[in-house]
């Protein structure tokens, strides 16, 4: 029997540019025409803004969904579980009871309204938006528009996430980034003056309804002291590429932020950087290791609109191409070396702040170099490599 499918597979643009708007996509047939129908699956795939790391993200995207197909998903088939049957029911008899609550969507309305309010980040106000824009889909999608706070339980939200964890081909990380989010909404529900809900309702996490999922261990990984000698060694043959990777490793700065920066945004004498970006900049500091490497490129040579590493990794006009280091580190150094695709360049950044940590440079130190502008967000990025920091269990303990 012929699939009703064609398996996935990914579209990256013309000439396959990272800054194309990249999708992954699969073919089933329309049950009402009996023709194949492409379906495209976005998620958060363009929020990635290096090559190796959306590759990464597309082959697990791909993985995501021929999986879902093989077990039987049918994207035509907008099945309504019984629990959504009862929690309209529930909504029909709320309505004359408790008009004082709000409809879900509703609430979100008023949730965005007071985060605006606040003048909150661009990109947080961002986030929230695509956030909630998903969770009033399903709501639209499952004709549960109506549906108010007092009727919700830590099902519902279960069955939502379930719902589009299957819709949008989440990953683990996805799939909790969504989940921490419903716990924002929920404390924000439950906090006085609204009173909407009663938080303890929900029982979300360890040993609750929900839980998180697991996710995959951080890309761009860590460089431990075996596999950086041997990188280092290959590496050595290709001087641009050793270069390049000292450069992220020193300043902590993305590849792409590299390929951008011009002369005129470095200034050795007074010891920074500056990285200008689309809605805001940063400066980075310049340690003397980081200096003697821009002292011997001689830029005072040349005008100040040319690229500190610019084609073919020299001091240049142009721009070097988008892939052409990663290309390099991929086929030259990282398959020679047998290592995992999880090593890429972007990991010495990683190993500089492992390494900074563990000679004692403080939090707020290392928060300048890395650019992280709040700490909840460096200590949830800390936290995924206090793995690789020195301890006082990795040396002599308590005896038997």
């Amino acid at each position: 029997m012929n699939k009703p499918y064609k398996f996935a597979k990914v579209y990256r643009g013309p000439e396959d540019k990272v800054t194309n708007q990249w999708h992954v996509y699969y073919s089933y047939i329309n049950p009402s025409t009996g023709k194949f129908v492409r379906l495209k699956v976005y998620e958060d795939l363009n929020d990635f803004k290096e090559v190796d790391e959306k590759e990464t993200y597309a082959k697990d995207m791909i993985n995501e969904v021929n999986k879902s197909l093989k077990a039987g998903y049918n994207p035509f088939e907008a099945e309504v579980s019984i629990d959504v049957k009862i929690h309209e029911v529930k909504t029909e008899i709320n309505l004359k009871e408790n008009p004082s609550s709000p409809t879900l969507i509703k609430a979100f309305q008023e949730f965005l309204k007071f985060k605006n309010e606040k003048e909150l980040a661009g990109a947080t106000l961002q986030a929230y938006t695509s956030y909630i824009g998903k969770f009033e889909n399903y709501l639209l999608e499952n004709k549960l528009a109506d549906i108010r706070l007092d009727t919700m339980d830590t099902m519902f939200i279960k069955d939502m996430l379930a719902w589009l964890h299957i819709r949008h081909q989440w990953n683990g990380t996805t799939y909790n980034n969504h989940l921490n989010f419903w716990l924002t909404l929920l404390n924000w529900f439950a906090k006085a003056p609204r009173n909407w809900i009663n938080r303890n309702n929900f029982v979300i996490g360890a040993d609750g309804e929900i839980e998180q999922k697991n996710s995959k261990p951080m890309k761009h990984q860590y460089f431990g002291d075996t596999v950086a000698e041997k990188v280092k060694e290959k590496m050595a043959a290709y001087p641009a590429l050793t270069f390049m990777c000292k450069f992220i490793y020193f300043s902590c700065m993305r590849p792409d932020e590299i390929r951008n920066l011009r002369i005129e945004n470095v200034d050795i004498k007074g010891r920074y950087i500056k990285i200008i970006g689309k809605t805001s900049s940063r400066t980075v500091p310049i340690c003397d290791e980081l200096a003697a490497m821009l002292e011997s490129l001689e830029l005072d040579r040349y005008p100040a609109s040319h690229y500190v590493v610019g084609k073919e990794g020299k001091v240049h006009i142009a721009m070097h191409s988008e892939n052409w280091f990663s290309k390099m580190f991929r086929e030259q150094v990282r398959k020679p070396l047998g290592i995992s695709e999880n090593f890429s360049m972007y990991g010495f950044k990683h190993t500089r702040v492992v390494h900074l940590l563990n000679a004692g440079y403080n939090d707020a130190e290392v928060m300048n170099l890395t650019g992280h502008r709040d700490t909840a967000s460096y200590d949830k990025y800390k936290r995924e490599l206090v793995n690789h920091m020195d301890t006082r269990l990795r040396g002599k303990t308590i005896s038997w």
